[in-house]
C-alpha cells in the first residue's frame, strides 16, 4: 500500500480548543447577522422568485446568505486576531496572501450578489469568477506539485492553470449543489469541519480557524436555511463557499514542499464535484449547454425516490459525512488507499441503486462503445450502418413511442440523423435519443434543421434531422418533416399528460402547438453562399414549400 510523505506536526501545537471557540463566535455571529441581512434583502428586493420552471418554493426568499457569511466569517477572524497572539503573528507572517484571500471574498460575493439581483449571463459570471481566483493566484495560492498513491509530479508551468482550473470546479460544483433548502449549507459546514480538523493535524492553525469559522458561520444560517428555508445562500453565499472550500483544500495539509495528495481534495468534496461533473456530462453528451437548467441533479433524484425535505438534506448530509471522514482519516494514516476507498463506497452506492449518476454513466458507455466500433469500421462496407442510443435521464413517461415515429421517418426519407432531446424540469423528465448512419456527409454537402418542441407554451426540447443536400428532395423532406411533427401532437401530448404518472383526468389534456409561430427554428442549408436560415416556424415553412 503507498504512503502519503510523513506530516511532521507543528512545533508549538496550538490548544484544539481553538477551532471550536472560532466554531462558537462564528455561529453566535451568524445567528444575530442572518436575521439583519435577510430584512435588508427583502427591502432592497434581493429576494429569489418563485417560478413553474424549476423552482421548488412558493414565495419569494431573502437572498442573503453571502453576506451573512461573510460579515461572520470577518467577525470570528477579527476576534481572533485580537485576541491570540499566535494568530496575529501567523496572520503578519502571511498578510499579503490573507489580504488576497479577503479581497477575493469580498469580490465573489459581490459577484455573486449582481447575477441574484440582475441575473448575468453564465460566460459573464465565468469571466468575473476567472478574474477573482487569478487575483487569489498571483499572491501565491497555487499547487505547484501533487501526489497520489506513492506518484508525486511538479507542474511547473502548469502550476497556474491547474490551480486556476481547481478554483474554479469548486466555486461551480458548490453553487449547482445549492438547489434545495439547506443542501449546500449542510454540504459546506461538514466539509469545513473537515478541514478544520486536517488543518489542525498539520500544523496549519490559521487554515484551520478559518475553516471552523466558516462551519460555525453556515451552522448558524442553516438554522434559518432547513426546510422551509426563510433564507437562501444565493449565488453570492454559494460561490463563496466554493472559493474559501477550494483555497483551504489546496492549503490544510500542504508538505513544505507545496505538494498535496490530490485524493483528498477530491473526496473532501466528492458530493459536489460528482454532482457537478454528471451535469456537464449529462448536458453535453445530449448537446445542451453546460449552463441549461434542469433537474438532473442529486437532490431532484432523491425527490424522485419520495425523499424530500429535511430527510433530502439528512441523506446527503449522511454522504458528506463518509466522505469527509474518508479525506480525514487518508490524512491522519497517510494513506490514499482510504480516501479512494471511501469515494468509490459513496459514489458507487448512489450509482449502483440508480439513486443518481446512472444514466449519465450510461450515455458516456453508449457513446464510447459507438466510438469504439466506429474505429474499427471497414470503410465503405459499413457507411451506412446505424447507431443508435436512447437514454432516459429522468422520469418514466414512455417517449419510445415518439421516438419510433421519427425513427421510421429518418429511414423512409435515407435521413443521415435524427435526435430527439427533451427536457421539462417542472415534470422530471428527460429523455435522449440519436439515430445516424456510420458515415455522415461532407459538411459542406448536408443540411441540418432544429425545431423546438413546445406543448402548452413550453419548451420541451428539440428535434434535430440531418442529411445530405440533393437539390431535388431537400426541401421537400424538410417540409415532410414539420408535417410529421404535426401529426405527432397528440401522441406527445398523450405522453406529457400520461393519466398514470401524472394523475392528471383525460378530460383536461389540453391540445398542444407542436410547433408554435414565435419558437425560433434554424435551417441550415449548403449553399454557393453558404447561408445560414434562422426565423420563425411560419417563414421557414414557406421557404420549405417553394
Amino acid at each position: 500500500m503507498c504512503q502519503l510523505e510523513h506530516v511532521e506536526p507543528h512545533l508549538e501545537p496550538l490548544p484544539m480548543i481553538y477551532p471550536l471557540v472560532a466554531v462558537a463566535i462564528a455561529f453566535l455571529c451568524s445567528l444575530v447577522i442572518t436575521p439583519l441581512a435577510r430584512q435588508l434583502a427583502l427591502r432592497i428586493g434581493m429576494v429569489d422568485h418563485p417560478d413553474s420552471h424549476r423552482k421548488l418554493h412558493r414565495e419569494p426568499i431573502a437572498l442573503c446568505g453571502g453576506t451573512a457569511i461573510l460579515f461572520s466569517l470577518f467577525a470570528t477572524v477579527a476576534v481572533f486576531l485580537i485576541g491570540a497572539k499566535e494568530y496575529y503573528g501567523i496572520f503578519q507572517e502571511r498578510f499579503y496572501e490573507a489580504v488576497s484571500l479577503a479581497i477575493g471574498a469580498i469580490a465573489i460575493v459581490l459577484l455573486g450578489a449582481l447575477d441574484d439581483r440582475f441575473t448575468l449571463r453564465g460566460r459573464q459570471k465565468l469571466f468575473g469568477q476567472i478574474l477573482i481566483c487569478l487575483s487569489i493566484i498571483a499572491f501565491g495560492f497555487t499547487i505547484d506539485s501533487f501526489g497520489f498513491l506513492g506518484f508525486h509530479a511538479n507542474l511547473g508551468l502548469l502550476a497556474v492553470p491547474v490551480t486556476l482550473g481547481w478554483l474554479l470546479l469548486s466555486i461551480n460544483s458548490v453553487n449547482l449543489i445549492d438547489g434545495a433548502d439547506g443542501l449546500c449549507s449542510s454540504v459546506g459546514w461538514i466539509s469545513f469541519s473537515a478541514l478544520s480538523a486536517i488543518g489542525w493535524y498539520t500544523g496549519n492553525h490559521m487554515e484551520s480557524m478559518i475553516a471552523a469559522a466558516m462551519a460555525g458561520s453556515l451552522l448558524g444560517f442553516l438554522i434559518f436555511n432547513l426546510p422551509p428555508a426563510k433564507v437562501f445562500l444565493g449565488d453570492a453565499g454559494s460561490m463563496l463557499v466554493g472559493l474559501i472550500l477550494g483555497v483551504l483544500a489546496m492549503r490544510s495539509w500542504i508538505r513544505d514542499s507545496n505538494s498535496v495528495s490530490i485524493a483528498v481534495p477530491i473526496v473532501l468534496m466528492a458530493i459536489p464535484l460528482f454532482d457537478s461533473s454528471m451535469a456537464i456530462i449529462r448536458r453535453k453528451l445530449t448537446g445542451r449547454s453546460v449552463f441549461t437548467v434542469d433537474r438532473g441533479h442529486i437532490h431532484h433524484n432523491l425527490m424522485r425516490f419520495g425523499i424530500k425535505n429535511r430527510w433530502l438534506v439528512g441523506v446527503i448530509t449522511l454522504l458528506s459525512f463518509v466522505t469527509a471522514s474518508g479525506a480525514v482519516m487518508g490524512v491522519v494514516f497517510q494513506s490514499d488507499v482510504i480516501s479512494v476507498m471511501t469515494l468509490l463506497f459513496a459514489v458507487g452506492s448512489l450509482v449502483v441503486t440508480r439513486v443518481f449518476g446512472f444514466a449519465e454513466c450510461e450515455l458516456v458507455v453508449k457513446r464510447g462503445i459507438n466510438f469504439s466500433k466506429s474505429l474499427v469500421a471497414r470503410g465503405g462496407v459499413s457507411d451506412d450502418r446505424i447507431r443508435q442510443q436512447t437514454v432516459r435521464l429522468q422520469g418514466s413517461r414512455k417517449w419510445e413511442t415518439v421516438w419510433d415515429t421519427m425513427i421510421e421517418f429518418a429511414e423512409k426519407h435515407n435521413l443521415s440523423k435524427i435526435s430527439l432531446d427533451l427536457n421539462m424540469p417542472w415534470l422530471h423528465e428527460g429523455f435522449h435519443a440519436s439515430w445516424h448512419k456510420n458515415k455522415m456527409p461532407d459538411s459542406s454537402e448536408r443540411w441540418q434543421v432544429r425545431f423546438p418542441v413546445v406543448s402548452q407554451d413550453r419548451i420541451l426540447g428539440r428535434i434535430e434531422a440531418l442529411g445530405k443536400h440533393d437539390t431535388s428532395s431537400t426541401f421537400p423532406v424538410i417540409s415532410a418533416l414539420a408535417e410529421m411533427l404535426e401529426e405527432l401532437q397528440p401522441c406527445i401530448m398523450e405522453v406529457v399528460n400520461d393519466f398514470a404518472v401524472t394523475g392528471i383526468p383525460p378530460d383536461s389534456v389540453v391540445k398542444p402547438v407542436l410547433i408554435r409561430s414565435d419558437a425560433e427554428t434554424v435551417v441550415d442549408l449548403p449553399t454557393e453562399l453558404d447561408v445560414t436560415l434562422i426565423g420563425k416556424h411560419k417563414a421557414v415553412s414557406k421557404f420549405a414549400g417553394q
